[in-house]
């Protein structure tokens, strides 16, 4: 339940940030329950498509209870040398040169980078689902458990995964370009370096 609280403060407040950002008028207020009891629907509609979808496109898929989502690694990590770091509550961004691809369940891919690409991962920049895929998937805080990222030590270099994440964890219920509303989203992450921005 600490992990749902969470995860839903993180994607309200992505999307009260960029309403923000596109309109100059106050955010008007937002209705917690109404919107929980909305996620969890999305949720709970969403979890066979994608369970069926890992079987069916996965070697060896894992499943993530706390994100409902599914993962697979394809190349394990090269140098497990790279540690996260927490600070407070939440882990400190790291910097990460990756390769990667974004595709919607039929295939259509919305976004690809072949070269190295730098990202800071840790700001809010990219849809949630990304960048929970960078982290551990426990830490203990003051002897309480969360359960914030995806695989468990978080990717490191070297390491290459494909995941496939319910739409709340990435654009909910706004469209892109090409990515209609309430699209679950799948990404292939390849990992060439990955460093602290401390």
């Amino acid at each position: 339940m600490k992990n749902f609280k969470i995860l839903l403060i993180a994607l309200l407040a992505v999307v009260s940030v960029s309403s923000c950002m596109k309109n100059d008028d106050a955010t008007p207020g937002i209705d917690y329950e109404k919107e929980r009891a909305r996620i969890d629907s999305t949720l709970r509609a969403q979890k066979p498509i994608l369970a069926e979808y890992a079987q069916e496109n996965f070697e060896n898929p894992v499943y993530n209870d706390s994100l409902q989502m599914w993962y697979e690694i394809i190349t394990p990590a090269t140098d497990e040398s790279f540690e996260y770091t927490l600070s407070g509550y939440s882990f400190v961004p790291v910097s990460a040169t990756v390769k990667y691809k974004g595709e919607l369940l039929n295939g259509t891919v919305f976004d690809e980078a072949t070269t190295g690409t730098v990202m800071t991962i840790g700001r809010s920049q990219w849809v949630q689902a990304f960048e929970r895929a960078f982290w551990p998937a426990k830490v203990t805080i003051s002897g309480v458990d969360y359960y914030p990222g995806l695989t468990p030590k978080g990717l490191k270099k070297g390491q290459k995964i494909r995941f496939v994440a319910p739409s709340p964890w990435c654009y909910d219920n706004k469209s892109r370009e090409k990515i209609p509303a309430d699209s679950p989203l799948v990404f292939t992450i390849e990992v060439t370096d990955i460093k602290s921005t401390l």
